[in-house]
C-alpha cells in the first residue's frame, strides 16, 4: 500500500498515511480538524527485487570472492607446469641425435 504525505494549509501540520490507491485523498487535518488538508507530491518507495542489472554489477561481493578463489588455482597450475620440465631435465642426459663429424 502506498504512503501519502499530507500538509494542512491552516496549521501547517504534516503527516503521512498508508492508503489504497483507490481511496480518496484526506480533507480533514487530524491536528486542527479543519478541512484544509492537501496531499503532497513526494518520492515513492522504489525497491528492486530479483536478479537484474543492478545485481550483476562489477562490484558484486560474490564475483570478487570467485575471483579470489580462481587466482590461487591458476598459480598452482603454473607451479606444477614449472616443476614438470625441471624433473625431466634432471633425468638421464640425452644422447646427440646425429653422430659428430670427424
Amino acid at each position: 500500500m502506498p504512503t501519502y504525505e499530507y500538509l494542512c494549509k491552516a496549521c501547517r501540520h504534516e503527516w503521512s498515511v498508508e492508503q489504497r490507491i483507490v481511496e480518496p485523498a484526506l480533507i480533514e487535518c487530524p491536528n486542527c480538524h479543519q478541512p484544509m488538508a492537501e496531499r503532497q507530491i513526494s518520492a515513492g518507495n522504489f525497491i528492486l527485487k530479483g536478479g537484474g542489472w543492478y545485481a550483476d554489477a562489477y562490484s558484486s561481493p560474490s564475483k570478487k570472492a570467485d575471483a579470489k578463489t580462481d587466482t590461487p588455482k591458476a598459480d598452482a597450475k603454473a607451479d606444477t607446469k614449472a616443476e614438470a620440465p625441471a624433473a625431466t631435465t634432471e633425468s638421464a642426459p640425452k644422447a646427440p641425435s646425429t653422430p659428430p663429424k670427424p
